[in-house]
């Protein structure tokens, strides 16, 4: 996914994907400007706090502040506000969280907090399949074109893996 973030007077446009490693929270994190990669290890989480590894060294990451488009934070307790950007037109940000096609699956471990879609169920494109919480932080996720939901692998209270097949649906 592509990024654009602004901290201070700074801005760079990123590219966030996994490392291919299912079984970490591990992401590469590549800077469009210069071909620099870094490698991003989630090392806990709890609360609104994060203990990250970028490339080897260990920040402290306190999240103070959140929308839909910034992030204000403690890093090593120097305060940053970071704003993200470069969205489609078309991209919602719950969509940035976790995809959508024919099964849809989380892209990030967390709890199932509402499921709003059940099995026969008809959905309209936009349309709210299911609600997942990590960190404190609530995913709408939605459906990405008008369809039926075939399947629903999950329940409220469950809590999802990385990859996890959350609900199957069929497009119209």
């Amino acid at each position: 996914m592509d990024y654009k973030i602004t901290i201070g007077q700074h801005t760079k446009e990123v590219e966030i994907g996994s490392s291919g490693r299912s079984d970490s929270d591990e992401y590469l994190v590549l800077f469009k400007d210069s071909n620099r990669k870094l490698t991003l290890l989630v090392l806990r989480g709890q609360d609104n706090t994060l203990i990250v590894s970028i490339d080897k060294k260990v920040y402290s990451i306190i999240q103070a502040e959140r929308t839909a488009s910034s992030v204000n934070f403690l890093a090593n307790g120097r305060r940053i506000t970071s704003t993200i950007g470069s969205f489609s037109k078309n991209q919602s940000t719950s969509s940035l969280i976790a995809r959508a096609s024919e099964l849809v699956a989380s892209n990030f471990p967390a709890t199932v907090v509402k499921l709003l879609a059940k099995k026969g169920d008809a959905l309209k494109e936009g349309d709210t399949l299911i609600v997942l919480e990590a960190m404190k932080m609530e995913a709408q996720i939605k459906a990405p074109k008008d369809c039926t939901v075939e399947e629903v692998l999950v329940k409220e209270g469950d809590m999802v893996g990385k990859g996890k097949t959350m609900i199957k649906l069929k497009f119209r």
